[in-house]
């Protein structure tokens, strides 16, 4: 009975504490498809696939959300027609530049490892650049999207441009694509959230242990361990800072890298909106890319 306890606490945790955000991501998801066009958006991103990525980082920094938030807002521009590149980049950034990440991040770290908090900073800026630049050489222009839904977003989407732009049919298109777009992340985040807290219930937590004195298997285990756990990129920072009389400087910034970027909750979400060839293709870089560098940190610390 403790244990069902337990997972149900857990799962309730993590489904209340991304609730918040995910509405933030599917507001802003609609307010991105209610008042900008196409046009505009083919403006705004260079055609250069290496500036293209700077400016979804860029975008990144702006959007206050955790790690499952902006998937919805990452589709929305692809169906905006963004470039892959960017609308990767920016979903793989946010998470880990915006205001709300840094201050916790800041608040963890830089009064006692302050390169922490740096190499977070800027390798979390430049792996989300590199994935961000491979997945739109790896799939170009091709449509990555699921068709769910498409139906009932293609007749809301043309319902919209039936309409001319007055406040009160705004509002009911900002309504009606904020409601499509959280109905369909939150069923997937609800299985997701289920298998996350039945991990962090039923694993042994010794398990971590195992590999803490090998540098490079003590970066893999804690990678794993970030994918698994499915901590909100807001309050992950504390979890690594407890982590660090266990496990060496170098594995706790994989830990820190990987969480925001990916994790059990967030697979489940992508693979219920995006291609299961493009999901497989974005895990796989992530967990290399990051792996990479973490490597190289040994390197400079």
């Amino acid at each position: 009975m403790d244990t069902i306890k337990n997972i149900s606490i857990i799962f309730t945790s993590i489904f209340f504490e991304s609730i918040p955000f995910l509405l933030l991501g599917s507001l802003i998801s609609s307010i991105i498809e209610t008042y900008v066009s196409n046009e505009t958006i083919a403006k705004i991103i260079p055609k250069n696939k290496i500036l293209g990525s700077i400016v979804g980082v860029f975008l990144g920094f702006f959007l206050p959300a955790c790690d499952c938030a902006v998937i919805p807002v990452s589709k929305r521009l692809l169906k905006k027609k963004v470039p892959i590149n960017v609308a990767i980049s920016f979903m793989l950034a946010s998470p880990i530049i915006n205001p709300v990440v840094l201050l916790s991040t800041y608040n963890a770290f830089y009064r006692t490892n302050p390169k922490i908090f740096w190499f977070r900073l800027l390798f979390g800026i430049i792996i989300a650049l590199v994935i961000g630049i491979i997945m739109g050489i790896i799939f170009g222009k091709q449509d990555v999207i699921t068709n769910n839904n498409d139906d009932e977003c293609c007749h809301v989407h043309h319902e919209h441009h039936e309409h001319k732009h007055t406040l009160k049919n705004d509002i009911l298109s900002i309504c009606r694509h904020t409601a499509i777009d959280l109905f369909e992340v939150v069923k997937h985040l609800m299985f997701g959230a289920l298998i996350a807290s039945m991990i962090q219930v039923l694993l042994p937590k010794n398990i971590l242990m195992v590999f803490n004195n090998n540098q490079v298997l003590s970066i893999l285990v804690l990678m794993v361990f970030a994918y698994l756990i499915s901590l909100c990129s807001t309050s992950d920072s504390f979890v690594g800072k407890s982590l660090l009389s266990i496990f060496n400087e170098c594995s706790i910034i994989a830990y820190l890298l990987l969480g925001p970027m990916i994790d059990i909750k967030n697979t489940f979400v992508l693979l219920g909106n995006y291609k299961k060839s493009f999901v497989i293709t974005l895990i796989t870089l992530i967990f290399v890319v990051i792996f990479i560098f973490s490597v190289l940190v040994v390197s400079l610390l």
